[in-house]
């Protein structure tokens, strides 16, 4: 490793190491939410902006860190500083940073392109449907550019050693957008003209899914138990574990969500046990199809500032579901009415509060702020469970 980089990987490392015995606690507190069961500590996915040396901090392009392992790491570990510094629950964690494209590459021929800034990477040249047709799922294989996000994931989880820190899965989108990434915007017009062959693409896209998700797995440590994201959050396998993007379905119609969305997702969390749903966008059907989806195990909005969030709560609440994201405060809204009001509408029937809430505060004396808050709406359940390894938590 470079000398400069080694020097932000060190400073990184020893901000997140600090903390190192706290981040389990703070899982279980989290599972126990997705679980239904009562933690000891509910969750705040708390992050806190880096100290001020982070000015200092590398910056680099999509291009430069795909093929540079270290550079690679030391760019996603820049997030994990304020995952740590927050305090609380949130789990601080890496992945490989391969773009939505990674799951497309299992198709022959489809590559991302690079780019020389910090724009993702993002499939230009698609698959024309005579290729699509002629293909089968026995086609779809690992190809080199997903074995390269698998040697980055299996070299972050080396290096993040004694950290207490995670390493997460590769961009996993669901079968629906998958699809359209391989396929372009022609799937739309087929959704009508020939839906024969959107169920022929969607079940070679779950193909692809199924066969990523099971080797990103096998090099993620401890994925048996517990599978982070996004560097704050943290579900159970029993419960399935992963992440699942609707962004191209909040396009649909109630119709093809019913007709090709339901069935695609329900196939993908069979395979997997179970996850949460992400989506961006304002589609209250889709909303609607998570609800009833019995292995949707929770949502996550990219827009949640569209929604009546109090009502959204509730309803996920009653299904015994997971709401997990930021939700923006009313203007003016003092902290512990924001945070009474939030966690009131997310209590499930047996008293459980059914929200995972993502905060940023910008100083450590913000952050100290909204955890005396927090615990104040929501106190530890068990005083002498909160010692040991859980001091900030």
């Amino acid at each position: 490793m470079e000398a400069n980089l080694k020097a932000v990987y060190e400073e990184i490392y020893g901000i997140v190491a600090g903390r190192a015995g706290e981040y389990e606690a703070a899982a279980k507190d989290q599972c126990a939410v997705w679980e239904g069961r009562k933690p000891v500590q509910q969750p705040l996915l708390l992050h806190c902006n880096p100290p001020a040396s982070s000015k200092e901090w590398p910056k680099f392009s999509t291009r430069e860190i795909h093929f540079d392992k270290d550079k690679m790491l030391v760019s996603q570990m820049k997030g994990m500083a304020s995952a740590a510094l927050g305090g609380m629950q949130s789990v601080p964690s890496v992945r490989a940073n391969m773009g939505c494209g990674i799951y497309p590459s299992l198709f022959k021929g489809i590559v991302s392109e690079l780019f020389d800034d910090e724009r993702m990477p993002w499939i230009i040249k698609h698959l024309d449907k005579e290729t699509l047709q002629k293909m089968k799922p026995s086609d779809i294989k690992l190809t080199d550019e997903f074995k390269l996000g698998l040697e980055h994931m299996a070299y972050q989880a080396e290096k993040l050693q004694g950290t207490g820190a995670y390493v997460y899965p590769l961009d996993l989108q669901d079968a629906i957008d998958v699809a359209h990434l391989v396929y372009g915007d022609n799937f739309f017009y087929d959704l009508y003209d020939d839906p024969d062959f959107i169920n022929h693409l969607l079940d070679l896209a779950c193909t692809a899914i199924e066969l990523g998700a099971k080797e990103c797995l096998k090099v993620i440590p401890d994925s048996d138990k517990i599978v982070t994201h996004y560097n704050q959050l943290a579900m159970p396998r029993s419960g399935g574990g992963m992440k699942f993007s609707e962004d191209t379905s909040t396009l649909l119609s109630p119709e093809h969500i019913e007709e090709f969305t339901v069935p695609s997702l329900k196939r993908q969390l069979d395979f997997t046990g179970g996850g949460y749903v992400h989506f961006c966008g304002y589609n209250t059907h889709l909303l609607d199809a998570c609800i009833a989806t019995e292995k949707v195990r929770g949502v996550n909005f990219g827009n949640p500032e569209k929604y009546d969030m109090e009502e959204v709560l509730r309803r996920l609440a009653k299904a015994n579901k997971v709401f997990y994201g930021v939700i923006p405060r009313k203007q003016d809204e003092e902290l512990k009415s924001y945070f009474t009001r939030l966690c009131r509408a997310a209590t499930d029937s047996n008293g459980c509060c059914r929200l995972l809430l993502v905060m940023n505060a910008s100083t450590p004396e913000q952050a100290q702020e909204i955890k005396r808050v927090w615990k104040e709406v929501n106190p530890v359940s068990n005083p002498s469970q909160d010692q040991g390894g859980r001091r900030g938590a």
